[in-house]
């Protein structure tokens, strides 16, 4: 079990790759690629092989070089899981997280705990656990970033009115999916990050994420394009922050969809990739150049409006496992 950096026993059984779990067939045999398949939607998973290569051999803290059309470049990621086991050892929950050392910032890439397993703060307390356990492993980070899928709230008031309005219990596909937004939202709320806005209207910025998969036709990357909001939660015990939002907005940005998605996936094979290297930039740099002038603050995500759209939901009393 890791212990760095502990001042006492950890009550969580949680071990880490390349710290506890050092080749694919011990990773494997957590089960935690399978959790993540139970977990998470396929337009939302990368593939189990590429994941296995960067958290075991390609994101190791090691400065990478390739080169696409004659420009010669690099980067550098540590790529770490960190799986929650209970029983036999089996993962119960999962966290996978990517340090890149250009920015000092920490991605989230995913979270999950199994169904059986949520309540009773597990989640929350695995959550805070590996942020200790990252602020250990690396202490120049200034903060973690992650991605939410956006909440329409007039679509959630709509719908938490006619639950109201009916009485009825059964939620539509759509509609599960449109209040799993909004309670993911909150949960990442309760942990205090705030969510990049626009200053003027005080709504959170989109940022489009490009397709995750470079393999089909370019003619499909657009279809596999996801609109986020991106979360921002400082690192409690790092310095004040010298960058102002619209700056970290930036970095962020850069830092998630071109340092670890781009350079990642393009590095795998640079010759057959530099069509997918052009498109996920020119994608990047549009959202970047649509907010160019935009004045960016960092607020709660759940305002007034949307928390009490969140305690109408929870009157209801409908279980709904996010």
């Amino acid at each position: 079990m890791y212990r760095e950096g502990a001042s006492e026993p950890q009550s969580l059984d949680i071990v880490v790759t390349r710290h506890d779990v050092f080749d694919e067939a011990a990773f494997r045999s957590t089960g935690v690629l399978e959790l993540y398949e139970e977990l998470f939607p396929a337009s939302e998973r990368d593939s189990p092989d590429d994941i296995v290569r960067w958290l075991l051999s390609d994101d190791v803290g090691e400065r990478r070089r390739f080169s696409v059309g004659g420009h010669e470049m690099s980067y550098r990621l540590d790529s770490r899981c960190f799986i929650l086991r209970a029983g036999a050892g089996r993962a119960v929950g999962l966290g996978f997280f990517t340090y890149d050392h250009a920015s000092d910032l920490i991605f989230c890439n995913h979270v999950g705990i199994a169904k059986a397993w949520r309540g009773g703060g597990l989640a929350r307390a695995f959550y805070r656990e590996m942020v200790a356990m990252l602020d250990a492993l690396f202490p120049n980070n200034i903060g973690v970033v992650l991605e939410v899928e956006p909440f329409d709230r007039d679509r959630v008031a709509a719908i938490i009115a006619d639950l109201e309005r009916t009485g009825r219990r059964q939620l539509a596909t759509d509609e599960r999916d449109e209040i799993r937004r909004l309670l993911r939202a909150s949960w990442y709320h309760k942990l205090e990050y705030s969510v990049f806005c626009d200053a003027r209207t005080m709504r959170p910025l989109a940022c489009s994420s490009p397709c995750l998969d470079p393999t089909p036709p370019s003619s499909g990357w657009a279809n596999g394009e996801e609109n986020y909001w991106l979360m921002w939660r400082a690192r409690a015990s790092a310095p004040a922050a010298e960058l102002r939002a619209g700056q970290l907005w930036h970095k962020a940005a850069t830092a998630i969809y071109v340092e670890i998605l781009a350079k990642s996936l393009v590095a795998a094979d640079p010759n057959g990739r530099r069509d997918y290297w052009d498109y996920a930039t020119a994608l990047v740099a549009g959202t970047l150049q649509r907010t160019a002038t935009t004045d960016v603050r960092l607020a709660r995500c759940l305002d007034d409006d949307a928390s009490a759209l969140l305690s109408r939901w929870r009157r209801l009393a409908i279980d709904l496992p996010i």
